[in-house]
């Protein structure tokens, strides 16, 4: 009679080798997955920024129509286009203290008397919100910068 004994360490082996296999495909499906997450992702990311910079613009929109009732009722000029964000420069300091928008303004275009506001350009970060009055319009736009150069000989002109 003779005993037959396995050679376990051939099995032992084969089992290492499928664990290999079975970890090495979860993670390529793992990536596979996160890799065609991710631009959905940053795209619910970014269009929860943008709604942050529509607020910011409606909020910078009703102090700017504040302050162009105050400058009307008291006879002082509102729109100034040789001033910062095209406002006299009282009014700027009013309207980002009411607004509390972290951005920029542009005061576009006013009426005839310079009291309406019509159109104003809104910049918050990589993001800017044109209004419009007629038709009630908000376009919010998204920067990305593709190419960015640098020239040091300009830093020398200046």
């Amino acid at each position: 009679m003779k005993i037959v004994t396995q050679d376990t360490s051939y099995t032992k082996e084969n089992q290492r080798h499928r664990w290999a296999v079975c970890i090495l495909t979860v993670l390529t499906i793992t990536l596979a997955v996160l890799t065609a997450a991710i631009p959905g992702i940053l795209l619910m990311l970014r269009r929860a920024d943008a709604q942050v910079a529509l607020g910011n613009a409606k909020s910078l929109r009703l102090a700017l129509e504040m302050a162009a009732l105050e400058c009307y009722a008291s006879d002082r000029p509102f729109a100034d286009a040789s001033c910062e964000g095209g406002v006299a420069g009282e009014v700027l300091t009013r309207v980002l203290t009411d607004s509390k928008a972290p951005g920029d303004f542009w005061v576009l275009q006013t009426d005839e008397s310079g009291y309406e506001l019509r159109r104003f350009l809104y910049q918050e970060g990589d993001f800017t919100v044109m209004y419009q009055k007629e038709p009630l319009t908000y376009e919010v736009y998204y920067r990305q910068t593709f190419i960015q150069t640098h020239d040091p000989r300009r830093e020398k002109d200046s």
